[in-house]
Formats: C-alpha cells, sequence, structure tokens
C-alpha cells in the first residue's frame, strides 16, 4: 500500500446515519461479522446444529456497532447478537446456551451430549474454560506488532492489512469515545466506557513484549495441556472427550484456526511438537461446517463486504477498508 493510501481517512458516517434493518418476526436473525472469532463460534454452532437463521453483517469499519439501533440490541455494542423474534441474545456463550436449549432432536444435534453429572461433561466444561480465558483479541494484535516471532500469517492477515490493522486502533478507539459523547442512554454509557477500557488495556498490553509472551505461554501452556490429555485416551477417541464433536471441540478448533491464520503453526505445533494436536486440527478441517465458514477462497468474503461499502467510504484505500474491518472484527472484544 502507497504512503498516499495510508494517508487517506475514510469518510465515517455518525452511529446515528445507520438505520435499523427490518425483518419479519418469525426470522431467527444472527447480527455478527465475518471475521470476528465470538461471530464464528456461534456461526459454526449454528451449522453443525443444522439452524437456518438471517445472517446479517454489522458494519464494524463504519461504526455501526455504536449506532442507536445497534446500542438497543447490545448496549456494549458486541457482536454477536441473535434476535429470535422478541428475545434478544447478545454475546456467544449466552447464545449457544439458547440455541442448545430450544434446538434439540435428530436435525439439531446437540453440542452438550453428556449428562451434567458425567465425567465427560466435566472433561468437556474444563476445556471449554481453558480455551475461553484466551485473550484472542490480544493475541491477533500482538502478532502483527511483534516482528521477532517470526510468523508465517496466512490470508486474510497479510502484507498491507497487518499494517492497516496496526494504524485503525486508534480509529476503533475514537469511534468508541464518539458514541459515549453521543449515547444519551446511562447503560449503554456504562457499557461503553467499559468496553474503552478493556481495548486501552489490551493495546497496552500487547505493546510490552515481555507482557505478550505471558499471553503466547498462557496459549502454549492450554494446548500442551490438551496434547497430554488426547495421549491419555484409552483407545484414542476422535475428539477431545469421545467421538461425539462438542462445544470444547468448536472452541479448540476456531482457536488453532485463528492461530494458523496468524502464522503460529510452526511456532506451536508444527515439526512433531504437538502431533495430537496437529491431527485433531486435520481433523476439524475436515467438517462440512469449516467448510462453510471458512471458504476455499477468502476473495468471496471481501468482495461481500466491499459490496457493502458506502461509496463515499470507497475513494479511501482498499487494504485500509480491510484491515480497518479485520481490526475492528478481531479487537471487537
Amino acid at each position: 500500500m502507497n504512503n498516499q493510501a495510508n494517508e487517506i481517512a475514510p469518510a465515517e458516517p455518525a452511529p446515528q446515519d445507520f438505520k435499523a434493518p427490518v425483518f419479519s418476526d418469525d426470522k431467527l436473525v444472527l447480527y455478527f461479522h465475518p471475521y470476528n472469532f465470538y461471530s464464528q463460534k456461534v456461526l459454526l454452532v449454528l451449522y453443525e446444529k443444522n439452524i437456518d437463521f438471517t445472517p446479517y453483517v454489522v458494519d464494524l469499519c463504519n461504526g455501526e456497532q455504536y449506532s442507536s439501533w445497534f446500542l438497543n440490541l447490545n448496549p456494549k455494542g458486541d457482536v454477536p447478537v441473535l434476535q429470535d423474534g422478541a428475545f434478544i441474545i447478545p454475546n456467544s456463550p449466552q447464545i449457544i446456551n439458547y440455541v442448545e436449549s430450544k434446538f434439540r432432536g435428530e436435525r439439531h444435534p446437540t453440542l452438550k451430549p453428556y449428562r451434567p453429572d458425567s465425567l465427560e461433561y466435566d472433561k468437556m466444561s474444563t476445556f471449554e474454560r481453558a480455551f475461553t480465558r484466551l485473550p484472542v483479541g490480544a493475541l491477533s494484535l500482538g502478532s502483527f506488532i511483534h516482528d521477532d516471532l517470526k510468523l508465517s500469517p496466512k490470508a486474510p492477515f497479510i502484507g498491507p492489512v497487518r499494517q492497516s490493522c496496526l494504524k485503525n486502533n486508534d480509529k476503533v478507539m475514537d469511534m468508541l469515545r464518539r458514541s459515549m459523547d453521543e449515547t444519551d442512554s446511562t447503560i449503554c454509557l456504562s457499557a461503553l466506557k467499559q468496553k474503552l477500557d478493556i481495548q486501552v488495556r489490551r493495546r497496552n498490553l500487547v505493546a510490552s513484549r515481555t507482557d505478550f509472551q505471558r499471553v503466547l505461554d498462557a496459549v502454549r501452556n492450554v494446548l500442551l495441556f490438551v496434547e497430554q490429555e488426547l495421549s491419555k485416551q484409552r483407545p484414542r477417541k476422535e475428539w477431545l472427550t469421545g467421538d461425539e464433536l462438542t462445544l470444547a471441540d468448536v472452541s479448540l478448533g476456531l482457536l488453532l484456526q485463528r492461530l494458523y491464520q496468524l502464522g503460529f503453526e510452526n511456532y506451536y505445533w508444527g515439526y512433531g511438537k504437538l502431533p495430537l494436536v496437529e491431527g485433531f486440527f486435520l481433523r476439524f478441517k475436515q467438517r462440512p461446517s469449516y467448510h462453510k465458514l471458512m471458504p476455499s477462497s477468502n476473495f468471496e468474503i471481501l468482495k461481500e463486504m466491499w459490496s457493502m461499502t458506502p461509496a463515499n467510504y470507497k475513494l479511501g484505500a482498499t487494504a485500509g477498508f480491510l484491515g480497518m474491518a479485520m481490526f475492528a472484527a478481531f479487537a471487537h472484544k
């Protein structure tokens, strides 16, 4: 990306410029972003459970998540959000619990197949807690900053997009501050302030190589734990707790996918370091739901995002747009 493109500031509409989408009352609607890690988790769950839904891509790069209509759905301004008629479910754990409870039966396989008092359920819950506590947003951002890691990133986190993601860090926080100034809701103000504090702490965390190493070590410890647990299986099972895919497998599979895209595969499991973790990832990538979530080419997703961009915004740099979209997506929580 040339220097002139770097200097072009995209025209960012104020949050109130966005119009609320209208859907019929009988629609199950998912408000999400295709590059947001937590959106991907919900999408994969919906695909695995064969649930029909209407997708709505929230324009994170232009601040639609801070528009009045979206803050009415989720005062935190976070995706994903699920709307089922009058019911609004505002974050990924609640969404997953909701669809697990509502959609059951032969057509909608469960991702929590064990009795709550069983050893398998305890193992599944232990894995899930370990994965969900990892700071994926900080991991992503820090990987762009510290070149000494010598990573091999994959599309879409490559080349000028990486630099654009870094340049747009402050823009995300500026949108948050602007939304805090414009909201007249005490609930929204409190939620947005909390979110801004998290963004500032994340930026400070990843700026320090020593502090970021603690994030990398936390990921390594979790993957070592997975490798050890898989090695104990007698006989060997296909997934973490058995031959049925569970929510814990969804979480681990998506974590490995994000690490792979960021270029961490050799840092963590390549060259035979964690063969059972690597084998798990290879099996996970064979799932039909994975192929629906991660098409063979990212171009179709990028083309869709570009087609949704306002005309005045397209005057900016293409890489800048994509970088802002993806930064907003992975730094969203």
